[in-house]
Order: structure tokens, then C-alpha cells, then sequence
């Protein structure tokens, strides 16, 4: 499954995601922001090893860590937070915590596709790449 995340992908649709940057406390100015860009991911993945890079017009982010461990993580939003990556079946399930919330984001492909699903209690978003 990390083979064919690996990649290049670039963003196709995004559904329900102001919503979910508002469930998050993001400010408006920042959603404006969120929804305007249109991120290219990078992402390697080599055995435990995870590299993913968000590059847009508004800011590149990196992330290096090791699946199955917990990290610090500070989110494009400016959370700090606790995140972890793990494989559950063919997804790759990130968690991330702060304070008393949480909220889980979920990478899968589906055929050509990066699907992702961010959810925050009953808030769900998604968002589909393809390759670039």
C-alpha cells in the first residue's frame, strides 16, 4: 500500500472542509485561506519511515516521523499537537491531540486516487488527489 502513496498528487476536490476548519477553531481569515489553496503533496513512505511535504501559494509544510510513533506536531493552523500515524489495513490512519479534542485523518488510495477523510466528531471532510 505505501508504494502507491508514494508520489506526487495534486488536489481535485475538496467537500465539507471549511466545516471541518471551523470545527477545528480555525478563523475566517485562515478558512478563506484553507479553501483557496491548492496543495501538491509530496509523500514517501519507506517501511516506518514517513515524509510528506504540503507545498501551496500560501505555505509549504514538511512532516518527517516514524508510523506507529507518537510525535509533536504543529498543524497548518498553528495546534500543537500529539500525532500518530498507523496502518490499518490499506489506510493510513493519523491522530492527532490536543487539549481534549481530537481528530483523525485517514489516507487511502482508490485506484489513481489519494482519498483523504479528516473527521472531528460528527464533522467529516474529504478530500481527493490525483496523481500529478
Amino acid at each position: 500500500m505505501a508504494a502507491k502513496m508514494n508520489g506526487v498528487w495534486k488536489i481535485k476536490s475538496s467537500d465539507n472542509f471549511e466545516e471541518y476548519m471551523k470545527a477545528l477553531g480555525v478563523n475566517m481569515a485562515m478558512r478563506k485561506m484553507g479553501n483557496l489553496a491548492k496543495p501538491v503533496l509530496t509523500v514517501e513512505i519507506n517501511g516506518k519511515a514517513f515524509y510528506m511535504k504540503s507545498e501551496s501559494t500560501f505555505r509549504t509544510l514538511e512532516t518527517r516521523c516514524t508510523i506507529d510513533e507518537e510525535f509533536d506536531e504543529e498543524t497548518p493552523d498553528g495546534r500543537k499537537c500529539k500525532s500518530l500515524f498507523c496502518w490499518q489495513g490499506e489506510k493510513l490512519i493519523q491522530t492527532q491531540k490536543w487539549g481534549d479534542k481530537e481528530t483523525t485523518l485517514t489516507r487511502y488510495c482508490e485506484g489513481d486516487l489519494l482519498l483523504m477523510e479528516l473527521k472531528l466528531g460528527d464533522v467529516v471532510a474529504k478530500r481527493v488527489y490525483e496523481k500529478k
